[in-house]
């Protein structure tokens, strides 16, 4: 069975090595990230095509067993969001030097990147895992107020198929007995 879990970790995995910038669940940037970061959320982790799957019934040698496997594709989304401040550059003892990067350019620049690992480089390897980008939505901004300073953020969605097997052991009928009644 392939659960969201084997489809989500392939997925941040592969996307936070190409970023190069930490990829958490959205509950979990506590504490937060050095910025910049990305978090994202899993908006629908199982949506079904309507369509019954196709079953494949199995002999289990030597038992009156059963296995009945179902196997179906269907999709899940996924929201990703780049956070980052307005900040200065640190040295290597921690100072501010120049350049200064502005976190509205920084989250927008992520957010393209990103994209284009799921419209490219992404999409070839996670198709490879049998995971198949369907759909990657337009970069919005999702900047908000954080205390005193805003936290630039520009994010998107992406819908991926994937399959999914769920099977079951049965019994089966063994011999049947007949009863002959005399009339």
């Amino acid at each position: 069975m392939r659960f969201i879990e084997d489809v989500r970790n392939p997925i941040t995995q592969r996307l936070e090595k190409y970023l190069g910038i930490p990829v958490k669940l959205s509950d979990q940037t506590s504490p937060v990230p050095e910025s910049p970061f990305c978090f994202y959320s899993v908006i629908t982790p199982y949506a079904s095509t309507g369509e019954l799957g196709h079953y494949d019934v199995s002999n289990i040698t030597d038992t009156s067993k059963v296995t009945i496997t179902r196997t179906e594709q269907p999709s899940a989304t996924f929201s990703f969001t780049f956070a980052s401040f307005n900040r200065w550059t640190k040295d290597a003892e921690g100072n501010d030097c120049e350049p200064y990067i502005y976190g509205e350019d920084e989250s927008v620049s992520l957010s393209e990147k990103a994209q284009g690992f799921f419209l490219h480089t992404g999409r070839d390897a996670l198709s490879s895992l049998g995971i198949v980008v369907v759909d990657v939505t337009n970069a919005v901004q999702r900047t908000s107020l954080v205390v005193d300073e805003a936290a630039r953020r520009h994010g998107f969605d992406v819908r991926v198929r994937y399959t999914r097997t769920d099977s079951l052991i049965e019994e089966t009928v063994g011999g049947v007995s007949t009863i002959q009644q005399k009339e």
